[in-house]
């Protein structure tokens, strides 16, 4: 698969730990409690500036990838999400940082891939890459499974397509013939599995 016809898609993701300063903490927990009901999606809770995110981040990625960490964040709050991209992003990998809210895994579609995520830990990644936000073990995105389900957190930071980030995830130029993934390209919210 290819982003948008422009690249192809990272064949690697980043999973690490780093500890939430206090403050950041306290806000996310408030957060939690703000998360809209609906279930299902990932919801945009506002964007921020804010300088010891910035360094926490900086200080647990190699010194490659903290160059290309930009310095606006922004805070995202869900209870489960259905296979999606965020295909809005054609320059930059995501990040994920889960600050409050209940181990949940992070669930790549194709090629399968299961991260196992609790507060501090981050995962960065293509964000044309259809994912969801699954309960421990899940396999499909079942909404009723949701509708009272408590809600995560997590701090979004952006990677900018520098030359060493494309290098260290494997990103290069679109193969021919690739499946271009694209803002309208629909997925199916259960299985992660493009429609065509």
């Amino acid at each position: 698969m290819s982003a948008d016809a422009s690249r192809s898609l990272a064949r690697r993701v980043w999973h690490t730990w780093a500890a939430i300063p206090a403050a950041l903490g306290r806000h996310a927990t408030q957060l939690a409690e703000e998360t809209p009901t609906c279930p299902g999606r990932v919801h945009e809770l506002g964007r921020f500036h804010d300088e010891s995110a910035w360094q926490a981040l900086n200080a647990c990625l190699p010194e490659h990838l903290g160059a290309a960490l930009r310095r606006q964040f922004e805070w995202y709050g869900c209870r489960g999400a259905g296979f999606h991209t965020d295909a809005h992003y054609p320059s930059v990998l995501f990040g994920a940082w889960w600050v409050a809210g209940p181990p949940r895994d992070i669930v790549f579609a194709d090629p399968r891939l299961r991260l196992a995520c609790a507060s501090c830990e981050l995962v960065v990644f293509d964000p044309y890459q259809p994912h969801a936000v699954l309960d421990p073990g899940e396999e499909r995105y079942l909404r009723q499974r949701y509708v009272a389900a408590a809600a995560n957190v997590f701090l979004g930071f952006e990677l900018e397509l520098t030359a060493a980030v494309r290098e260290q995830f494997g990103i290069g130029a679109p193969e021919p013939g690739a499946l271009s993934i694209g803002s309208g390209t629909a997925v199916n919210a259960e299985t992660g599995r493009i429609v065509r």
